[in-house]
């Protein structure tokens, strides 16, 4: 294997700094031509599109030489994200950074825009920046510090093997992550179908009387389910221990990745009393009011207090599914943030949440609809669980093929 040669960051690239919006601009949801580039959207080698914010043009000619190019790389520089690093994609080309950011471009011939962006966004170069930004209060990686950051690479031609190999695995998990965002539209459709246009199996021969089958029963929240708040415990690494679900660990698409879910320390009595149950429904009650999620694994595990657990009582313990897209209706959903209090944040408590009027049609039309959308959740969360074999087996891979101990003709791509 040839030699791997040292060198400084400095050395291989240039580096540059973002900028914070001019006073009296602000960013926007709605998708202009102009993106910008925030410290939370850069993440694990990937620059995260799912949650961009926006300048308009105005605001773009005032700081537009604080722009990206497609294969730069930037890194946040403050905050508790520190060292974080992700590659521009084509689609953010030109798109604007922010001021706790840095970019690394004009790389040199030498180095690999992905090969340097997996060394990069690795533990222990997140790591090596941390320790490079300080112990202070408000620890920050000046210019400077990234610029004498020792990088060891080996000849161009081995990068990009090693790059491709691990690309490899990111692009089956992207695709997987599309299947999985397009599983769990399916599955919102029938929802919306049968229960909000009220286009459901049958409905042609169905009485109605303002909108809704006459039939169907409007109860609180309260008279089916059991509501419990979480367990107050710090998160730690221990793969022997019960895993802690956090309002985080919650998906976007309201699922859970398991693997990414952390441990804690818990008595046995506080497991049994805490303790997450196959199709019992967790609903953030702090930090993301509403945000819901199904559990849909026998794992072990326990939740926090940030969370409301929501049991069925035993005569609706087949109502899981239709609950859960229930309470993720945008009309519930509106409610919630409408109800949240607390004068540091946001928060809705148990009996606010359980004192929501929902509408029970009648129990075939339940099963029928728990039937479909399993079939549908069950493929779902296979993809789930493919996508987090093949992340363990990328995160082995990552730190023993950019530091040269894993020899390239021992490795198989997935």
């Amino acid at each position: 294997m040839n030699k791997w040669e040292q060198y400084k960051l400095d050395d291989i690239c240039t580096i540059k700094g973002g900028k914070r919006l001019p006073d009296g601009h602000e960013l926007t949801a709605v998708p202009t031509k102009h993106p910008y580039i925030k410290a939370r959207d850069i993440k694990n080698g990937k620059i995260l599109v799912d949650n961009l914010e926006y300048i308009d043009d105005n605001t773009h000619n005032l700081i537009s030489r604080y722009i990206v190019k497609e294969n730069d790389i930037c890194i946040t520089i403050v905050g508790a994200n520190i060292g974080d690093a992700g590659i521009v994609s084509h689609e953010l080309n030109n798109a604007n950074l922010t001021e706790n950011a840095v970019r690394l471009t004009g790389l040199s011939s030498k180095v690999s825009p992905k090969f340097l962006a997996y060394v990069l966004a690795s533990k222990a170069y997140k790591n090596y920046c941390e320790i490079l930004a300080g112990g202070a209060a408000q620890p920050k990686l000046g210019l400077y510090k990234l610029k004498i950051m020792d990088i060891s690479l080996p000849t161009f031609s081995e990068q990009q093997l090693i790059a491709d190999i691990l690309s490899a695995y990111d692009d089956l998990i992207e695709v997987n992550n599309k299947r999985i965002s397009i599983l769990e539209q399916m599955a919102e459709q029938i929802y919306k179908e049968w229960f909000v246009r009220m286009r459901f199996p049958g409905y042609e021969n169905t009485e109605f009387e303002k909108g809704v089958p006459k039939s169907w029963v409007p109860i609180k929240l309260s008279e089916i389910v059991q509501p419990q708040y979480g367990f107050t415990e710090s998160s730690i690494e221990n793969n022997e221990l019960p895993k802690f679900l956090r309002v985080m660990d919650i998906n976007k698409n309201s699922y859970i990745d398991w693997s990414t879910v952390p441990n804690c320390f818990i008595s046995d009595h506080d497991y049994s009393k805490y303790s997450l149950n196959k199709y019992d429904i967790v609903i953030a009650r702090m930090a993301d009011p509403g945000k819901v999620a199904i559990i849909e694994d026998d794992i072990s595990s326990v939740f926090a207090s940030y969370l409301i657990k929501l049991k069925l009582k035993k005569e609706f313990k087949h109502y899981y599914y239709f609950l859960f897209y229930t309470l993720s209706n945008p009309s519930l959903q509106g409610f919630f943030s409408g109800s949240s209090s607390g004068t540091t944040r946001a928060t809705i408590n148990a009996k606010a949440l359980t004192s929501v009027r929902i509408i029970i049609p009648c129990n075939n039309l339940i099963f029928e609809f728990t039937k479909q959308v399993k079939q549908i959740r069950d493929l779902l969360y296979n993809l789930v669980k493919a996508n987090a074999n093949l992340k363990f087996t990328r995160n082995l891979l990552l730190p023993r093929l950019i530091s040269g101990k894993l020899r390239i003709k021992d490795i198989k791509e997935p």
